[in-house]
């Protein structure tokens, strides 16, 4: 779950999410009707799934039945499973056209899968595997954190430092270099025995980052801010919370993350680190 923000899918859902559900389950030989509707057909066939596995057959689609409908695709792959992974468009930006779901895994495919894989922090192999697939099966409300894995860079990963220096406001006496190597990763895991006995390790995932913010505002100093401002555009990281960095936050809020009031709360700051797609 920290790395794996499996969504969950049921009848009578029409997420967008469903059309690529009703692939995975025809390329596993079930004969489902692409249609975009989470119907009584595709609820007969998730709990055939389930039944295969050894799970409860309850037709819904959460964290336990997903491993079983994956299939891992990457260049070179062809069939529903890569139709799967194009239905869900991945657009870099605007007037970006979606994939065109022919079911052959080429290079514009290849492109847009390391694009969304950069986008949420993950390792960009252009391999859907598990964890890739997570994210694209993620619900969407609330949606999920971006990770920091051990290796990262800021250049790649632009949330590197805000980890470190919210590491560093936990008391860990890491240097925010950009660079989440080992001592950033050891000082993750130290932190996470804090405050769970499982899932500890050294990537920041989604039980990370709701005990790692602080909430500041206009006035706040130290790490906490530093972190905030090395993920706001055009700010000196100083640790100090004065009016440019008051009208950068509220002018974030504005467009991504209403009320503008200034507060960096837990809704900014899990926007804060949330890929824009538009």
């Amino acid at each position: 779950m920290n790395t794996e923000p499996w969504g969950i899918l049921q009848q009578p859902s029409t997420d967008g999410r469903v059309q690529g559900l009703q692939y995975l389950l025809s390329a596993q030989g079930h004969a489902v009707p692409v249609s975009g509707s989470f119907d009584p057909a595709t609820t007969a066939a998730v709990k055939a799934v389930q039944a295969a596995a050894g799970l409860a057959q309850d037709g819904i689609v959460g964290p336990l039945t997903w491993p079983y409908l994956v299939v891992q695709v990457e260049s070179g792959s062809t069939g529903d499973a890569v139709r799967a992974v194009q239905s869900f468009g991945l657009r870099e930006g605007p007037g970006s056209p979606p994939l065109v779901v022919d079911g052959d895994f080429g290079p514009l495919t290849d492109a847009r899968v390391r694009s969304f894989q950069r986008s949420w922090g993950l390792t960009m192999d252009g391999t859907v595997g598990p964890q890739t697939w997570s994210f694209l099966m993620a619900d969407r409300v609330p949606s999920p954190w971006a990770l920091v894995i051990e290796g990262a860079v800021q250049d790649v990963n632009g949330h590197v430092l805000a980890a470190q220096y919210l590491l560093r406001a936990h008391g860990a006496t890491i240097v925010a270099d950009g660079q989440f190597f080992a001592q950033s990763g050891a000082a993750l895991e130290a932190f996470q025995s804090t405050i769970r006995s499982t899932e500890i390790g050294t990537t920041v995932g989604q039980l990370d980052w709701p005990n790692l913010i602080v909430t500041v505002q206009q006035g706040s100093t130290g790490e906490p801010v530093k972190a905030l401002q090395s993920l706001l555009s055009g700010l000196t990281v100083d640790g100090v919370f004065g009016p440019l960095t008051d009208a950068a936050v509220r002018d974030f809020q504005s467009k991504f993350a209403p009320p503008a009031d200034g507060v960096v709360g837990p809704i900014t700051w899990h926007d804060l680190f949330v890929p824009i797609f538009d």
